[in-house]
């Protein structure tokens, strides 16, 4: 008994429902991408009796179609180019289409790529599109005993093709999801891993100890077997630290560029980037097969190179990833901080030792200096000193022969500082030793050979000496090449100036010195000063000069010296204001009663 059309078109109806169902089934059953969609190509191919058919997935970064699962096709790895253009024509089409060299809008891509569809059997497409977005390709074979496919099977096949559009699309999403979710992970990891490194090195202030630190949990976190910390020292690199390449880099070895990889030297440390190595292709090949580098920057400055090798998996050595890369430098950032805080602490030791001695060596120069001015009857003395530093090159003193005589001296030692201050206590102690065996122009002379031998060739020492008879009131000098001495008149006013003398001490190892002698009158002011006097220097670079020095000796030269001496150093300070003292200042006054 025939059945009737409508019959038929029922029983057709309730086929491809069930298939839709055994289909719906199978996407909704949880299993993997390639198990659902082999699960899937077997139902549909069952469904239309095709015997061969394959599942491709498009790729737009790359413009072509990669076989994810087939059915009676050999070349399952079987790639092929989908220009853009073609993908927005089936996105257009959308329909399933009948793969035709001769005809339709596809027939010059199905006749230029007519060798990979027979490769695939390939006689029907049914594109997979979700949201006007290509997915992929449903291709199927010809049917079972060659025959067409009825209107029937287009349309059931299109609606399959949505359906398998969907369920591709949501493992697609499934996928984009755990691998940002893995990604994620990945970088919460690595900033736990990178907080727990800033732990560990954070309080090491041995730069070998937080070498081998850093190094440690630099291989261990990138899964490495081997590795080696370098500092740029010179024309090479300092192994800091070895991880399994003690052989080749023992630590505190000086490896020259020349004994390295061209691309550590050109990359890593000219380029200040990240380089990657497969050191099996190098002519100098170490044990390792490939190597990760970064350069480890203070600043701009690249000051190491931080290197882990063979990143071990369950499959053996593999190759070093961009992530990888990412995180070494990070790593290599914060070993960067930790060695620049070893160094600014171990700086600070330092300043803080320097600090210490020179705060003893200022202790000791001012016991070279007068505790105090003489008090001795007929004149009035005072003596300022202010170092520019803790210690510094100007030096002043008194000699008291005997009640009838007085002798003063200053002097300024070129350069400040330490190598000034060493100068000022040879010049100390040679004056004493030599001040009262010779009159005072063979003192100054035996001196200048002293200091002439004692000091190097940069150095000299201005130098002042006078001798007052208090009976008498002579004063006979030596100046060697000091800033000149004033004398202010008491009777006059007028200003003398003390310039006889010769050259400074130290300069030669000869020469003759001149002496000069001066008799002083009751209210007489002598000066005597160093050039830190009337060269300080304001914010607007101008000098305090010795015109303003001698201006406030004048209006203040009735009053005590104490208070003329006050008047002079407010006024140097009032001028200076704000701006740094660069030289040392000392000054001597005296006034005749």
């Amino acid at each position: 008994m025939s059945t009737s059309p409508t019959e038929e078109k029922v029983e057709r109806l309730l086929y491809s429902l069930t298939a839709l169902a055994d289909i719906g089934e199978a996407i909704t059953s949880g299993g993997t991408f390639e198990t659902t969609a082999r699960e899937l190509l077997h139902l549909i191919l069952g469904t239309l009796t095709v015997s061969k058919g394959a599942i491709l997935l498009y790729q737009p970064e790359t413009e072509s179609l990669r076989v994810a699962v087939a059915r009676g096709v050999e070349t399952i790895q079987l790639r092929m180019k989908l220009p853009e253009s073609v993908a927005q024509a089936l996105v257009s089409h959308a329909q399933p289409f009948v793969l035709d060299p001769t005809e339709g809008p596809f027939a010059p891509f199905v006749s230029e790529n007519k060798a990979k569809f027979d490769g695939m059997h390939a006689h029907i497409w049914a594109p997979l599109i979700v949201a006007n977005r290509l997915i992929g390709v449903l291709s199927l074979s010809e049917k079972f005993g060659k025959h067409p496919y009825s209107a029937d099977d287009l349309q059931l096949l299109s609606t399959i093709a949505h359906h398998t559009s969907i369920a591709i699309y949501n493992f697609q999403i499934i996928d984009e999801i755990r691998a940002a979710n893995f990604k994620l992970n990945r970088k919460v990891l690595e900033m736990e891993s990178l907080y727990d490194v800033g732990l560990a090195i954070s309080s090491l202030l041995d730069v070998k100890e937080l070498s081998r630190e850093i190094l440690q949990r630099a291989v261990m976190l990138l899964d490495a077997s081997q590795g080696a910390l370098f500092f740029v020292e010179g024309a090479g690199l300092k192994v800091a630290a070895s991880v399994g390449m003690d052989d080749r880099y023992p630590e505190d070895k000086v490896v020259t560029f020349a004994d390295v990889p061209s691309q550590l030297r050109d990359i890593v440390i000219e380029s200040k980037t990240c380089c990657s190595i497969n050191a099996r292709s190098l002519n100098n090949t170490d044990d390792a097969q490939n190597m990760l580098l970064v350069p480890v920057l203070i600043g701009q400055r690249v000051a190491g190179v931080l290197m882990v090798c063979d990143k071990e998996t369950r499959e053996g050595f593999a190759e070093f990833t961009p992530e990888d890369e990412q995180f070494l430098a990070a790593i290599s950032t914060q070993a960067a901080i930790a060695i620049d805080n070893v160094r600014l602490h171990s700086e600070a030791l330092e300043k803080e030792r320097i600090e210490k001695e020179l705060e003893v060596a200022a202790a000791i120069q001012q016991r070279l200096l007068p505790d105090s001015s003489p008090e001795l009857e007929g004149i009035e003395l005072i003596g300022v000193n202010m170092s520019c530093r803790q210690v510094g090159g100007d030096y002043y003193d008194y000699i008291h022969f005997n009640n009838q005589k007085l002798g003063i001296v200053i002097a300024d030692v070129s350069g400040k500082g330490t190598p000034a201050a060493l100068l000022v206590s040879t010049l100390q102690a040679s004056f004493h030793a030599l001040l009262e065996n010779y009159d005072i122009a063979e003192t100054v002379t035996r001196l200048n050979k002293v200091i002439f031998k004692a000091s190097p060739s940069y150095n000299y020492i201005t130098f002042f000496y006078g001798i007052l008879d208090l009976e008498s009131r002579s004063f006979f000098s030596i100046n060697a090449g000091h800033n000149d001495p004033l004398l202010l008149k008491a009777s006059t006013g007028e200003w003398k100036r003390f310039a006889t003398g010769g050259f400074c001490l130290g300069m030669f190892d000869f020469g003759k010195y001149d002496v000069e002698e001066t008799h002083l009158e009751p209210g007489d002011i002598l000066f005597l000063y160093t050039d830190g006097v009337t060269e300080s220097t304001n914010l607007a670079e101008e000098e305090f000069g010795e015109d303003r020095a001698k201006e406030i000796l004048e209006q203040h030269r009735h009053e005590p010296l104490c208070e003329v001496s006050v008047k002079l150093s407010d006024a140097i300070r009032e001028f200076v204001g704000e701006a740094p003292q660069h030289d040392d200042l000392t000054y001597v006054l005296m006034r005749v009663h």
